[in-house]
């Protein structure tokens, strides 16, 4: 009895290690920021905290979700818009997810 009880609190602790792990790498790969132009229907210039230019380029399979919680397109977005975005691993440069934050 006490062994199978070791064994779940073994394997109970090695999940919450790997979705904290997850988490955090998802972390690092989002950044916020705010919308400054659409350079065409698949590329976007962002502005960091800092005022930096970033250029980003959309997934083909990317999700893009307006500020009301809806999916939407990159055209939606107005200069200013605070967004958070996320980009795939390994490539900083390429958008899988655009949020608008409010």
């Amino acid at each position: 009895m006490v062994r199978r009880m070791s064994l779940v609190l073994l394997l109970v602790a090695m999940v919450v290690m790997f979705a904290s792990s997850t988490a955090m790498a998802d972390e690092k790969r989002t950044h916020e920021g705010t919308f400054v132009s659409m350079k065409n229907n698949t590329e976007f210039v962002m502005k960091d905290a800092q005022g930096k230019e970033h250029t980003h380029t959309l997934a083909a399979d990317a999700k893009i979700i307006g500020a009301d919680g809806k999916e939407c397109k990159l055209a939606d977005f107005k200069a200013g818009q605070k967004l958070r975005v996320t980009t795939s691993e390994g490539d900083n440069k390429t958008a899988i997810k655009v949020e608008a934050l409010k």
